[in-house]
């Protein structure tokens, strides 16, 4: 399994990257009189990265169990996120109640879901892979008991969108983050699929 999730996350990383930050414009004579070259404006970065809209947020639940539901909460926002409610439509109505990484993971391809994931490992880079493509992903804090979505990290600080309070994105440096982070199995997932394009201009709402 985890062989199998490294190579997707190998070719997500060649493929996604392409893919997300190249737009072909075709081929044109620039000296041509029918053409013309625009100026466009600086925009700052949208943030945070995963934008999501609040009628899209989903709150944590109580599961058959009777343990949360945070991973599967993260894991309809990220679906939602990048563009997929019919697997979002189909998590909340199928999946419920507390989850591992080996368990998700065997979720996620029996459902023939593409996804990409690290445990244990504290991979950084698989952080900042996940925000600069605009996917976000889901993250474990609190020792391993609770999963939240990263929706934002740059040098200084990360944005967490909590399924426990989804009203808002709570700022936090980025340093405490990850010692958070790594405190807590280093576990961080998300969905390999189309986040929607950043804003062109202007910044995001920060809430």
């Amino acid at each position: 399994m985890r062989r199998f999730c490294a190579a997707l996350l190998f070719i997500a990383i060649l493929t996604g990257c392409d893919n997300t930050l190249t737009i072909d414009l075709g081929s044109f004579d620039v000296d041509s009189p029918r053409h013309s070259i625009f100026q466009y404006p600086d925009y700052q970065v949208e943030m945070p990265t995963v934008n999501l809209e609040q009628a899209f947020r989903e709150s944590n639940w109580l599961g058959p169990k009777r343990s949360g539901s945070c991973v599967h909460a993260s894991m309809i926002m990220l679906f939602r996120w990048q563009g997929r409610e019919d697997l979002a439509t189909l998590w909340r109505q199928t999946y419920a109640d507390g989850e591992w990484a080996e368990n998700l993971a065997a979720k996620f391809d029996a459902e023939g879901v593409r996804y990409a994931y690290t445990q244990g490992q504290r991979d950084v880079s698989f952080l900042e892979w996940a925000c600069d493509t605009r996917r976000g992903c889901g993250v474990t804090v609190k020792g391993g008991v609770h999963m939240v979505n990263l929706v934002y990290l740059d040098d200084e600080r990360a944005g967490l969108l909590d399924n426990n309070n989804i009203g808002e994105i709570k700022w936090v440096p980025r340093e405490t983050f990850l010692s958070e982070w790594f405190n807590s199995d280093s576990w961080a997932v998300t969905p390999v699929y189309a986040p929607p394009p950043p804003l062109p201009f202007g910044r995001g709402r920060e809430n």
